[in-house]
């Protein structure tokens, strides 16, 4: 059960089409409120969301009108979304209002783009958040160190999220990780499959991508050397790091939802996390990040 304490629900899934190797689309509302249910009864307690996940905050609205539990809630404000107020404080209320909590757990920035553009226009917004009532935490999703570095610089800022993975790994990151956690910001890694490009075949990748075959091989050797396999390994990575408070993951169904909170139950294969940090380095971070990918 400790383990699935560390785990986040992230609920793109349910509002977007989503995933390098989601073949089934966007799940219709019934198949959406089984992944709800079945992520409550085995014990998760938050969901990960955002304005810019289609209908993904309306789903969870109609989720908790028909149930009488709450999931914790983290959102994430996007700018160029228009259809919710434009004030960030009153934008902050309506989705506690219809999410019905009496506050968020964390209201993120989207993208450290809209962290700083809207620090530009409004220059005391973090100052007017941290007194707002309806969120306990601001955050902001970053996707490199340098972006790290910079907004640990601002005192409001209590959460960070960011890529952490086999390939996205603790060579990357554990620095400045450890720096965050140390001036209490807590961390929330995303992208622990990298999208599933760890299952796609490394025979048939194309365009940029070819630059991580080499990468999937030597991940493929570590898998078959300890007769483990990559959702477990790639789950456990994420979760066995210190210096990580929660791990997001994301699922299209109810049978991958409970395969990888099966994934946390069983495994014991340490030494093959360990080899994860001996053996994967990734030299282009351009690779890392999919909105670079071209395939």
């Amino acid at each position: 059960m400790l383990k699935v304490n560390k785990i986040i629900l992230g609920t793109v899934q349910l509002g977007l089409e989503y995933g390098i190797n989601n073949t089934e689309g966007k799940p219709n509302l019934e198949k959406s409120f089984n992944i709800l249910k079945e992520a409550y009864a085995l014990g998760i307690r938050t969901l990960d969301t955002a304005e810019a996940y289609g209908d993904a905050h309306f789903i969870i609205k109609l989720f908790h009108e028909q149930v009488p539990f709450r999931f914790k809630i983290i959102s994430k404000y996007a700018s160029k979304i228009k259809t919710f107020p434009s004030d960030i404080a009153v934008r902050l209320e309506k989705h506690c209002i219809d999410f019905d909590v009496p506050h968020l757990e964390a209201y993120m920035f989207h993208s450290y783009d809209d962290f700083k553009e809207t620090l530009q226009r409004e220059p005391m917004i973090l100052k007017k958040l941290k007194n707002s009532t309806f969120t306990k935490k601001i955050g902001v999703s970053v996707y490199d160190n340098n972006q790290i570095e910079d907004v640990l610089n601002y005192e409001e800022i209590k959460l960070i999220q960011v890529p952490f993975n086999v390939f996205d790994n603790d060579n990357l990151r554990k620095e400045i990780l450890l720096k965050a956690q140390k001036k209490g910001v807590e961390v929330h890694t995303r992208s622990v499959f990298l999208q599933g490009i760890f299952f796609k075949d490394f025979n048939n990748l194309k365009g940029n991508l070819v630059g991580l075959k080499n990468n999937l091989i030597d991940l493929d050797e570590i898998v078959k050397k300890n007769k483990s396999n990559k959702i477990d390994i790639a789950l456990n990575y994420a979760i066995s790091k210190e210096y990580i408070n929660k791990v997001l993951i994301g699922v299209d169904n109810v049978d991958q939802l409970k395969r990888n909170i099966k994934a946390l139950e069983t495994f014991d294969d340490w030494k093959a996390l360990k080899e994860i940090d001996d053996k994967i380095h990734i030299s282009n971070n351009e690779l890392l990040n999919p909105s670079k990918w071209n395939y």
